[in-house]
């Protein structure tokens, strides 16, 4: 009897903790990661004039120029917290985009983010991700730096931004030969993966 009182308590234990470990991935999971954010398009040179100095000092360049063209993105990631992308170039082969958190409890205090990269890689840019696509359905900010024009060579990397409007790196390739042969830039060898 003793042994069957044992065993019918083992599926209760194992279904507790399975319970346990998948609400503490669920926690970690919601606070992690931001749910899909739709980028609105906003077309107001004082949101620029705002943030200009900022810009200027992190990736010089024609700000007002491009923001004739194509204005900025706003991402809401919560009710207090927005993300401002802008986007400028000085090369004709990669776009830079530029990322500005406000939170609106604190709007003095908005911020330049800044995106990590693997330590045996070039950062010289910290505040930059050039060629950046935001994916509305996974929410993944991916990026294509060509290494030339003609694209055969470059890095890719995918940032994930958290519910609280920061990004947190995942996935990081490079191919840093310009050999002429085109590969997808999403299978370059893995530098690092942080998606599992």
């Amino acid at each position: 009897m003793r042994k069957i009182a044992v065993f019918q308590t083992l599926p209760r234990t194992f279904t507790a903790c399975f319970a346990a470990t998948v609400l503490f991935e669920a926690l970690l999971t919601s606070s992690l990661h931001a749910e899909p954010v739709e980028p609105v398009t906003q077309h107001d040179p004082s949101v620029l004039n705002r943030y200009i100095n900022m810009l200027d000092a992190a990736y010089p360049c024609d700000w007002e120029d491009a923001y004739d063209l194509t204005g900025n993105y706003l991402l809401q990631f919560s009710k207090d917290v927005q993300v401002l992308e802008f986007a400028c170039s000085v090369s004709p082969c990669n776009m830079a985009h530029l990322y500005i958190r406000v939170d609106s409890k604190q709007p003095n205090k908005a911020k330049l983010l800044t995106f990590e990269r693997p330590k045996q890689e070039d950062n010289s840019d910290p505040d930059v991700v050039f060629n950046g696509v935001w994916d509305i359905k996974t929410g993944d900010l991916t990026s294509f730096m060509k290494g030339r024009g003609l694209g055969d060579c470059g890095t890719y990397e995918v940032h994930k931004f958290s519910s609280d409007g920061y990004p947190h790196l995942i996935e990081f390739r490079a191919k840093p030969q310009c050999d002429g042969n085109y590969v997808q830039p999403e299978k370059y060898p893995v530098i690092l993966d942080r998606s599992k």
